[in-house]
């Protein structure tokens, strides 16, 4: 197995794990949200797991670029837009750390979570659809 085939591979691996965590998470922070629950560590926690896994696919993608590039070049116009638009996506996945110390109300952190993650959740699909029809969501590895 080539590394571009490893890195193809944890690639798409990986962005099904996180669109389990995009569902799970968008469900629990719209129920805390809508019922006023208490602020908990598992909702911390699973905001840290979805920034996580956004930067785990970032870092995989940017090596998949790096591998695939190699060789056959670095000029694909569309792969650069895809860097770019996810990059921007990781930024603003990351934004929950700094909220960590400042004075929210439980019902507001639950309510930044959840556009935290449906806002990262729309940059994502604006970068997947850049790339070609071909590759936005082939099976590949399955």
């Amino acid at each position: 197995m080539t590394a571009e085939e490893l890195f193809r591979l944890a690639h798409s691996w990986t962005r099904w794990l996180l669109v389990l965590t995009i569902a799970v998470s968008l469900v629990y922070f719209a129920y805390g949200w809508l019922q006023g629950k208490a602020w908990t560590k598992r909702a911390q926690t699973l905001l840290s797991i979805f920034s996580s896994l956004v930067g785990l696919q970032w870092l995989l993608g940017l090596g998949l670029l790096i591998t695939y590039g190699s060789v056959t070049g670095f000029g694909v116009r569309h792969f650069w837009e895809h860097l770019a638009m996810q990059t921007i996506a990781v930024a603003v996945a990351h934004m929950h750390m700094s909220w960590r110390k400042k004075e929210f109300s439980d019902r507001a952190r639950y309510q930044r979570g959840f556009l935290l993650i449906a806002g990262v959740l729309l940059l994502l699909v604006v970068g997947i659809m850049v790339l070609p029809a071909a590759i936005q969501w082939r099976f590949q590895g399955l």
